[in-house]
């Protein structure tokens, strides 16, 4: 039965991975480790396999049932089997974890190219992700014009292949004191594959097939094809080497409705041509990408050497919205059609880590240095600048972000054997030093250049004068250009133990200071009670905090957005220490504080059969946001006499404007057991979270003396935070595996979403998604798989008018369903 198991849960000939992923210990910035199970008897024995993590602490690896705060793991197998469009790891995610989520942008500038994960609701730049237990570095990208994640600086969770990863742990809890900054809502740990021998190659190719209800349209688009590859390969007797390959080519997908024309541009013969048509395109990007990964030891006697690494390369096309003919965004003579402007992102990344094990004095000992950066480059083509004229290019380079991130690590862990107490106290202390440098480098000349050009007397009375810059993706200028560096040095103490047969109790404290804002302690007290041997109480205590990213503190763009009435214009965000910046008085920015509670229950119900609740409450100060777009006209004249203001109709900034709560609970139910010979597993999850806002800043006196009643967060930024994002999700996620045939049911539920514009309002009602996956094992190895996502086609409700930007977007991409549909798709998969 037990080599049954194996089997079943990897399709290969070999069944070495399935222990290594089941049963394996993982060590603090290492990989993990697995040895071949035991045999056993009995129809189920094999069914009482544990996953285990340190995600929890960082002295000591436990079950996740026996942590002390709550941990999800997925493994490989799991990940896969979401049939997650383009092999994309955070939709993966997002499919099997309600408390995860991974939200579609459309029509959004940089958010169509870089996609922001959430974890409990949160900002999407709260959460800390590792790769095989060392810090990752982030995008260089904030995405600045987009709903979910509005001026966030977060992980960009497509630069790591889905075909490289043997697991994924969560922890939901904040972290700071073990972890550092940005450990809020928690940590996410990705785990590289290590096994030592054996291959796999695998395809597949899938589309979505949708029934567009408000324009009538089938439409089958997103033609998605991947290809895979790892190998292994034995190091001596106890090291290894893997590596792999990814690539994926994915169509665009267009949701866009009939367009009734905005009355905010003139109503012209060569306008009003375009009512009825569908002149927009909304929902995903044309996508081009392929990435490599390795992960490596060594035993070198009393030493042991590992790396690890990934690449990602990524081009995207996206869409800006449409241009009508006679506006002042266009220039008839180039486009007497109008234009769709096509949004071009090129992301290089790259992470490389190497470090080196030994034990001295009883102590374990790990060092590791880790390079990363992520380079941004961001462009338009089918565009023009309007105040160059006929003589105005149409494709620009609209300017380059780069990030680079170097890591020190020196840590040691010891266990201790304490009188009267049932367990060894373990005890782990650290050493951390970060270097970051941000820089953006400005774009074309053209993309940003103010021309002399003017239209006709008769025509620039009809639309106004020439707008500046390229649309749909407006260049940074020389002035926008940023350089900037962060040295962080931390230290950290962390330790946990058995206290007595029934409590284990683990502490954490965690000194940090940065170069650029000071210093700061977080500290974490989290224990575990087991009331009887089936039942289990749980409970934490933190503090933890985020430092502003380098990104943000150096952000600065022109673009587009609407005016109070839902007409376009041009805007400007400022970096807060630039001329428009210190003109209106923003303050430097400093760091988000949260304080942490969690209480929760674990409980074995019966053989196979694990339950946990967990209730979270987490209070956020000073949480960095973008301030709301300015037009008050005092403002503006301010803005445009300085340099860069030159058009500027709209301004913004970075601010820590807005103290938040956050609140709710998560429950897990999973079930294994032996049905009709084979293995039958079941999960089911469910998360209820409510943001508040507690208080908000007042403007800075620069701002109020222009004009006392601003306000530096608006509506439309308090819907983002508090009513944008599901207040519940769930999902039950059912498998069976036999000898050959695997059968898999999944039920995703969504909760309402609000959308709220200063001119209109819309709420979104709950949803539900039906996935459905059957797979059949050809060969030992080679299995065979037909699945499709959302089967039943469910669509989100529709825009109202109001809401829809005059019939353009037939649905809003904030619903957390997604706008394409039904995603119906082929696998093929062969090992060795």
């Amino acid at each position: 039965m037990i080599e049954f198991l194996h089997r079943s849960r990897r399709f290969a000939a070999s069944s070495s991975r399935f222990p290594a992923v089941v049963g394996s210990s993982m060590l603090l910035g290492s990989m993990l480790f697995g040895s071949p199970l035991p045999a056993q008897s009995g129809n189920d024995e094999g069914l009482a396999l544990e996953n285990v993590s340190v995600l929890g602490s960082r002295s000591e690896a436990r079950s996740i049932r026996d942590s002390a705060v709550p941990v999800d793991i997925f493994t490989a197998d799991d990940l896969r089997a979401t049939g997650a469009v383009g092999n994309e790891l955070g939709e993966a995610l997002a499919i099997l974890a309600p408390s995860f989520a991974f939200p579609r942008q459309s029509n959004s500038v940089t958010a169509d190219h870089v996609r922001s994960a959430q974890l409990r609701g949160m900002s999407p730049d709260q959460v800390l992700v590792l790769v095989n237990g060392k810090r990752r570095h982030v995008s260089a990208v904030v995405n600045d014009n987009t709903k979910i994640g509005r001026g966030t600086n977060a992980f960009d969770f497509n630069t790591i292949p889905l075909s490289s990863v043997k697991r994924v742990e969560v922890l939901r809890d904040g972290a700071s004191a073990q972890y550092g900054s940005d450990a809020i809502a928690g940590v996410i740990n990705i785990v590289l594959d290590d096994d030592p021998v054996g291959g796999e190659f695998g395809a597949a190719y899938g589309a979505h097939h949708a029934d567009v209800g408000p324009t009538g349209n089938t439409e089958t688009d997103g033609n998605t094809a991947t290809a895979w590859f790892d190998q292994g390969v034995p190091l001596g007797t106890r090291g290894f080497l893997r590596f792999g390959a990814e690539g994926v080519r994915r169509g665009a997908t267009n949701r866009a409705g009939f367009d009734r024309i905005s009355p905010f541009i003139p109503q012209t013969e060569a306008n009003l041509a375009f009512r009825g048509e569908i002149t927009h395109r909304v929902g995903d990007p044309e996508t081009d990408a392929a990435s490599a990964w390795f992960n490596s030891e060594l035993a070198g006697g009393d030493i042991d050497y590992y790396g690890f690494g990934t690449l990602a390369w990524r081009q995207t096309d996206g869409a800006a919205v449409f241009r009508h003919p006679d506006t002042s965004q266009n220039v008839p003579a180039v486009f007497p059609d109008g234009f769709l402007p096509e949004t071009q992102g090129e992301n290089f990344d790259f992470g490389v880590t190497g470090g080196l094990r030994y034990e001295t004095a009883g102590w374990q000992v790990d060092h590791s240095l880790g390079v990363g950066r992520n380079r941004f480059e961001f462009g338009v083509d089918n565009s023009l600048n309007p105040s160059l004229g006929p003589d105005s290019p149409t494709s620009f380079d609209s300017g380059t972000f780069r990030l680079d991130q170097v890591n020190f690590n020196s840590e040691l862990r010891r266990g201790f054997d304490v009188a009267g107490w049932s367990g060894p106290l373990t005890v782990a202390a650290g050493f951390d030093y970060r270097f970051e440098q941000f820089e953006s480098f400005a774009g074309d000349p053209a993309s940003f250049a103010a021309g002399d050009f003017r239209f006709e007397p008769e025509f620039e009375a009809l639309v106004g004068f020439p707008d500046i810059g390229s649309q749909g993706a407006k260049g940074l200028a020389p002035e926008d250009e940023a350089n900037v560096t962060r040295n962080v040095v931390g230290l950290w103490v962390d330790g946990s133990a058995e206290v007595t047969e029934r409590l284990l109790a683990s502490a954490a404290v965690r000194f940090e200071h940065y170069n650029d804002f000071g210093s700061t302690w977080t500290g974490k007290l989290a224990g575990r009670y087991r009331l009887t041997d089936r039942w289990s109480l749980r409970a934490s205590a933190s503090n933890s905090f985020r430092a502003p990213s380098l990104s943000q503190i150096g952000w600065s763009r022109r673009d587009n957005t609407f005016s109070a009435e839902g007409a376009r214009i041009s805007s400007r965000l400022v970096a807060v220490d630039s001329a428009i910046g210190r003109a209106l008085g923003f303050p430097e920015l400093d760091e988000e504080t949260s304080v942490n509670f969690t209480l929760g229950a674990t409980a074995e119900l019966a053989r196979g059969l694990n339950f946990s609740l967990d209730a979270f409450h987490i209070s956020v100060d000073d949480r960095i946001t973008l301030s709301e777009n300015i037009t008050d006209p005092a403002v503006i004249d301010v803005v445009q006499s300085l340099p860069g203001g030159q058009g500027v109709q709209a301004v913004s900034a970075f601010t820590n404007a807005v103290d938040t709560e956050t609140y709710g609970a998560e429950a897990v139910l999973d079930y294994t057991s032996v049905v009709a010979g084979g293995v039958w597993t079941t999960r089911a999850a469910y998360a209820y979270v409510k943001n508040r806002i507690d208080d908000l800043a007042t403007p800075p006196a620069a701002l109020a003396a222009l004009n006392p009643s601003l306000s530096l967060v608006g509506i439309e930024e308090e819907n983002t935070i508090e009513t944008a994002v599901p207040r519940d999700q769930g999902v039950l996620n059912s498998t069976w595996q036999g000898e050959r045939l695997r059968l898999l049911g999944r039920a995703r539920y969504f909760g309402a979403v609000e959308r709220v514009f200063t001119f209109a309002e819309q709420r979104f009602g709950a949803e539900w998604s039906f996935d459905a996956e059957v797979g059949y094992r050809v060969l030992p190895s080679w299995e065979l798989t037909a699945g499709a996502n959302n089967v039943f086609d469910n669509l989100p409700d529709p825009s109202e008018n109001a809401n829809d930007f005059f019939g353009n977007f037939a649905f809003d991409p904030i619903v957390p369903i997604g706008v394409n549909g039904r995603f119906v798709y082929l696998r093929s998969q062969v090992n060795w």
